[in-house]
């Protein structure tokens, strides 16, 4: 019995402990792995020299993977035969590059992975990591250290790619044609970039944001910086470029049909100086231009006779291009038709204004009527922009009042002799002045005139502008309110517009000052500010 007892107890006790390991939990699987993969060896060794070896291998402590390696690996000196880097698209331990090029002699080599590099499970990475090796007795050590900036804008984005060439053999031509001996890459608005494992030496210094990221300038597609004079290795000084985009050069291509009389033609260049002439069956006929917003391109008008043959003639004052065109049978071109480009409440620095889908060919001023709210008409003037086809409306507006403009019937003749057959009328209301701030400024040091001074919206936008010849007042009002910038152009030329540089001219863009404070404009609000010239 007292047996019968003690077995009882010791079944119930291995019940109750039993139960109580057997509750429930959460797997918490321990803490994240937050470390970046370990390098166990490489073959051959990181830094060797006398390198002869068609393949590396990078050996790690766990799996590893490749992300974006193509975007990220930078190789320098560039090779004109890439290199095959394995495996792609699945985890290894191993990292392997097939090297196809011819290497250099006497020459220091390396791969800079970026953060292509990571773990396979919680994708750390395995930042700036870099195989060197050179084929010569020695690695290079030295290092150039450059910074840039947009030649305009307050910041660059995008990738952008820092060449050194060496000046032995170096011409206008090789960075159109040649890649560069060296070449280092930052992306994300960062504004230095070191050139490392270079050797003693003269360069020629440029930088480039491309398209193609083949290292080789395309002056359509990529912006452009480079220092002007060569730089001599080793060297503690650090270099600055500017980049910006080259003037495009002038060239027209073969027009194609739209309409029975409108052709589209694609235009690179400058069209403020462009002119286009038509022959049709040998003789002069009359023809338009108007740009098309937004694009390189151009519409061309022509009479709705059809010709059994015709030609278009661009030229510009360093340029001429004849294009040979067939004319086909097509449905004809809308008629005449007027739309105002506001409508509704204006701004005070609003330009009412309205734009035709035919070339204008006469305004009648005298068939245009502008009323405000007590009737009485408004004295105003008209500027008209054939090129953009938009005929402005200017008079000068006061707050709280209604305006109606009114197009009579023929205010608007086209070229093709149609003339506005129906009355349009189209109104306007401006706010309350209270509703807006005012802000001036004041120039600290040493300003080189004539200046343009920009305010610029939050999204780097021109909203307003002065142009300024001598020390003056510096003001704007009836701001509408948000924030702003400010953006100061030193004319050099006096031409009232900033001019980009030219990498074969060796002309350097007008110099930009972006002011990085914001300004912060309120309704009904006055602000007086100190701008220190640099």
């Amino acid at each position: 019995m007292r047996f019968l007892r003690y077995f009882s107890f010791l079944l119930i006790l291995t019940l109750v402990l039993f139960t109580n390991c057997a509750k429930r939990g959460t797997i918490t699987g321990g803490l994240k792995d937050t470390l970046a993969p370990v390098i166990l060896s490489t073959n051959p060794e990181n830094f060797s020299t006398h390198f002869k070896e068609k393949t590396i291998q990078i050996n790690f402590d766990e799996y590893v993977k490749l992300n974006k390696v193509n975007q990220q690996l930078i190789i320098s000196p560039p090779m004109d035969i890439q290199p095959e880097i394995t495996p792609m698209g699945y985890p290894s331990k191993f990292i392997k590059i097939k090297i196809f090029d011819t290497l250099k002699a006497s020459t220091t080599y390396s791969f800079n992975f970026g953060e292509s590099i990571q773990d396979n499970n919680e994708g750390n990475p395995y930042t700036n990591y870099k195989y060197v090796f050179s084929t010569g007795d020695y690695i290079d050590s030295l290092k150039l250290t450059t910074n840039f900036e947009d030649a305009y804008s307050k910041k660059s984005n995008g990738t952008i790619n820092v060449l050194l060439y060496e000046t032995e053999g170096f011409n206008d031509s090789t960075i159109y044609k040649k890649k560069p001996l060296y070449v280092a890459s930052v992306k994300d608005s960062v504004s230095t970039a070191d050139l490392e494992n270079l050797k003693s030496g003269s360069y020629y210094l440029v930088a480039l944001q491309e398209k193609s990221s083949n290292y080789k300038f395309d002056p359509k597609s990529d912006k452009i910086g480079f220092h002007s004079t060569p730089i001599t290795l080793p060297t503690d000084s650090v270099y600055s470029v500017k980049l910006f985009s080259e003037t495009k050069q002038a060239t027209a291509y073969r027009p194609s049909l739209v309409s029975q009389n409108k052709w589209l033609a694609a235009y690179e260049g400058d069209t403020k100086n462009l002119k286009v002439t038509a022959v049709g069956n040998n003789k002069p006929i009359a023809s338009r231009i108007q740009k098309v917003p937004g694009k390189d391109s151009i519409y061309i008008f022509t009479p709705t006779d059809k010709y059994d043959s015709l030609q278009f003639k661009f030229k510009t004052t360093d340029y001429e291009k004849i294009h040979s065109v067939n004319q086909r049978t097509l449905k004809q071109i809308d008629t005449l038709q007027v739309k105002f480009t506001k409508s509704g409440t204006i701004q005070f620095r609003d330009t009412i204004s309205f734009t035709t889908n035919t070339p204008f060919k006469s305004i009648s001023n005298d068939l245009i009527q502008v009323i405000g709210k007590d009737s009485l008409q408004i004295p105003f003037t008209i500027k008209t922009d054939s090129l953009n086809n938009t005929v402005k409306i200017l008079f000068d507006k006061v707050e709280e009042e209604k305006y109606t403009v009114f197009l009579k019937p023929n205010s608007v003749t086209d070229f093709y002799d149609t003339a506005l057959k129906t009355e349009m009328i189209q109104r306007f209301q401006t706010g309350k002045l209270t509703e807006y701030g005012n802000i001036s400024f004041t120039l600290s040091g040493t300003v080189n005139y004539p200046i343009i001074f920009e305010l610029l919206t939050k999204d780097e936008k021109l909203y307003d502008y002065l142009y300024i010849t001598e020390e003056s007042s510096i003001e704007f009002r009836a701001i509408e309110p948000d924030k702003y910038f400010i953006r100061i152009i030193e004319d050099a030329n006096g031409n009232k517009k900033w001019d980009t540089g030219s990498y074969l001219e060796k002309r350097q863009p007008e110099k930009v000052i972006n002011f990085l404070k914001e300004f912060d404009i309120r309704a009904n609000w006055e602000l007086n500010e100190t701008l220190v010239m640099p």
